[in-house]
């Protein structure tokens, strides 16, 4: 187990679809401060893995935030125990203004006061949201659209920020652009949980990436590893 404050405990997940599983009795661990990646070839059940951290899909086993189970609430309800989740694709509201969709993400919030703070702290992190704050969310780049979704999430002030495929159809600046932001959330002292394909790029990025095939843990690897080329293939082909 890695050190540091608790954060985010999973133990046992189990995650199903009218009964034919997705995620079959998992179990890791994501401290604050520290960045956890998730990995495997699709259907692997990364994505079920944070739907069901979520509570957005039945689920069985336990999932602690902050050393309190949040076993059966909702989705919503889980927001304000400190989780946020920027979905694969985005999914801004690109009719809005890049300001409204931060101020939807701060309506989850645990407590109201702070939120000036917080607004400024993903406008520092992100400054082309406050040179673009009135722009129509839809005209953003994709690179763009990527650190509003991940600022939305912020401004929900969590201390677990649980991201799917944020690379996905953004160019290699960026990616490193967003990569550069995480890094930035990690070190100050939210948990970080990142489910992607780009396995060298997210191996090298967190301290313990955990590889998933059909629903289970199969491979633990480190830093150390992001250039292993037979443990990267492995992790993807077995």
């Amino acid at each position: 187990m890695l050190t540091g404050d608790i954060g985010l405990i999973v133990s046992d997940l189990a995650v199903d679809y009218s009964g034919v599983p997705a995620v079959r009795g998992i179990s890791f661990d994501v401290p604050a401060g520290h960045a956890i990646g998730l990995i495997g070839p699709n259907g692997a059940g990364k994505s079920s893995t944070l739907l069901g951290i979520m509570g957005a899909v039945t689920r069985q086993g336990t999932v602690e935030v902050n050393g309190q189970d949040v076993g059966g609430l909702s989705p919503e309800k889980v927001v304000r125990r400190g989780v946020s989740l920027v979905p694969e694709g985005r999914h801004i509201f690109g009719a809005l203004s890049v300001r409204d969709n931060l101020r939807l993400g701060g309506v989850g919030r645990r407590s109201k006061d702070g939120y000036d703070d917080t607004l400024a702290y993903v406008l520092e992190l992100f400054p082309i949201l406050g040179e673009f704050a009135d722009r129509q969310a839809g005209l953003l780049s994709g690179g763009q659209q990527q650190q509003l979704a991940i600022g939305r999430a912020l401004m929900a002030d969590p201390d677990i920020l649980m991201l799917d495929e944020p690379s996905l159809g953004l160019s290699p600046t960026a990616v490193d652009s967003v990569f550069d932001a995480l890094s930035a959330i990690r070190q100050a002292g939210k948990a970080v949980l990142v489910v992607e394909q780009r396995a060298e790029f997210t191996v090298a990025f967190c301290e313990r990436t955990y590889v998933l095939h059909d629903g289970e843990i199969t491979l633990t690897l480190q830093p150390e590893d992001a250039h292993n080329v037979d443990k990267l293939t492995k992790a993807y082909f077995g």
